[in-house]
């Protein structure tokens, strides 16, 4: 009686660890086989990856909110395990597929860099959809890059890589500029952020050399921020490049209910780099 006892409490604590574990899925839409995956109960958070990342790079926030929230994550086109068709698709189409599961639902988007481009034009064409929009290290369709010298001379740098096939240089050159920050030095990262990072960039542009990305909306953003009416909150690091800074700044002059958020010494990964930071003021976001 005792084993079977000892069995089956065994087996609740399993079910229990196995009712929080992702979920992985895929969206098959216009011919693509989008990656997907669900964690936790409660709100839906849909969180969308910066270019050259994946569905994981949000995994501190799936520690920190699964208990109280769904959290929905998927990997764009040349991206993570998600296989593209090459028909064309707007990157705000998928976001409206993937909220097609909670009908009903109001969603809070939050994305960083590209994924924050995403989402803003998610939020010009869906606003209905929406309960509160969250920028981290947001990137604007319509900006004119780089306005900041050093990451121009490193894009330059990419560019020439890529030219060549140099998926490693590439890697490291994008690394740099997006992860470290241009103007800090790898050795003010900590070793084991540094290199989860890298190999997440690397693999992405050697899993998908040169594919296309879904595409943004044909009316560039920057030409509409004063439509956006939801509550937004722009998070920046301190140490990112010149041009977003300038890109946060404009997104809060222009869209009427926002609040932009400053980290210090922390670079554009902010969510990986600095977790229990970003996890603190993403838990007092969602408690307003």
């Amino acid at each position: 009686m005792k084993t079977l006892l000892t069995c089956f409490i065994l087996c609740l604590l399993s079910c229990k660890e196995k009712s929080n574990d992702d979920k992985e899925s895929f969206l098959h839409f216009k011919q693509h086989k989008i990656q997907l995956k669900t964690t936790g109960k409660g709100k839906p958070l849909l969180f969308v990856h910066g270019g050259y990342l994946d569905l994981n790079m949000w995994q501190p926030q799936v520690e920190a909110f699964k208990d109280t929230h769904t959290l929905i994550r998927f990997s764009d086109l040349g991206h993570g395990k998600t296989i593209a068709s090459g028909e064309p698709v707007r990157g705000h189409e998928i976001i409206r597929e993937i909220t097609k599961n909670h009908p009903e639902e109001k969603y809070t988007l939050i994305g960083l860099s590209w994924g924050a481009m995403l989402c803003v034009d998610f939020t010009l064409n869906y606003p209905e959809k929406l309960e509160k929009l969250v920028l981290v290290s947001p990137g604007l369709n319509g900006w004119e890059y780089f306005q900041d010298s050093v990451a121009l001379k490193n894009y330059q740098w990419r560019q020439e890589a890529i030219k060549k096939g140099d998926t490693l240089r590439a890697a490291k050159l994008f690394h740099q500029n997006w992860v470290v920050g241009p103007r800090r030095n790898p050795n003010d990262l900590h070793p084991d952020f540094h290199q989860r990072s890298l190999e997440m960039v690397y693999s992405t542009m050697r899993n998908h050399w040169q594919e296309d990305w879904s595409a943004l909306d044909s009316i560039p953003a920057r030409k509409r921020l004063e439509e956006i009416q939801v509550p937004t909150y722009i998070i920046i690091g301190s140490e990112d490049a010149e041009d977003i800074l300038q890109i946060a700044e404009e997104y809060h002059r222009r869209i009427p209910r926002s609040k932009k958020i400053i980290l210090p010494n922390v670079a554009h990964l902010l969510n990986m780099e600095a977790p229990e930071r970003f996890n603190k003021e993403l838990q007092g976001i969602l408690g307003e």
